[in-house]
């Protein structure tokens, strides 16, 4: 479900959500929204490594997705959040033409380009992401960054997706997230024994 969220702050993913947009109708495989909005977390943060060491999330512009899972432990969270990352970098790929590795959960693009620190880089990050697992649901976000902007880290990556490739982008991951979450959970109940 494409949404309007005028911006990702981390508050979204602090809780369950999927009721908030899908009523009664929320699938029990699990749930992704997507909106496009500028990312701005610091008191917010999820991840401690990045709590810790005060850093912090901002994007001028990005692609957001957001997934809650049901019967999902925090193995299985961050084995899903890989998964969709990895897919998520293939359709991406097949927009920006550049290549593209993952790094653990990162979406990180080979390209030359000046970073908001001016420092030229080879390689940047074109992602944020983070899950965690409560109450046996997996609550995840992904963000992939149009325009990071002067005020995010150096690292950060534009993709500069046009917003028609914005568009496609956006309906691309979601059509596969919910098509391969049924699937993961069909394959659940096909054992013999």
């Amino acid at each position: 479900m494409i949404i309007e969220h005028p911006i990702y702050n981390g508050d979204l993913i602090h809780s369950r959500f999927a009721y908030r947009f899908f009523n009664k109708k929320v699938s029990p495989y699990g749930n992704i929204v997507a909106f496009r909005a500028p990312m701005f977390v610091s008191d917010n943060l999820i991840d401690l490594e990045d709590s810790l060491t005060k850093d912090y999330i901002f994007s001028d512009d990005a692609v957001n997705f957001c997934w809650e899972i049901p019967n999902l432990c925090p193995i299985g969270a961050v084995a899903f959040q890989r998964l969709l990352n990895t897919t998520i970098a293939n359709i991406l790929y097949r927009v920006i033409q550049k290549p593209i590795q993952m790094k653990g959960d990162d979406i990180m693009v080979h390209d030359t380009f000046i970073g908001s620190d001016k420092t030229e880089r080879e390689v940047g990050k074109a992602s944020v992401s983070i899950t965690y697992s409560k109450d046996n649901v997996a609550i995840g976000h992904t963000g992939i960054n149009i325009k990071a902007g002067n005020k995010a880290p150096g690292f950060a990556y534009s993709t500069h997706l046009s917003d028609e490739a914005t568009e496609d982008f956006i309906e691309a991951v979601v059509d596969y997230f919910n098509k391969e979450i049924k699937d993961i959970q069909l394959a659940t109940t096909k054992i013999c024994m």
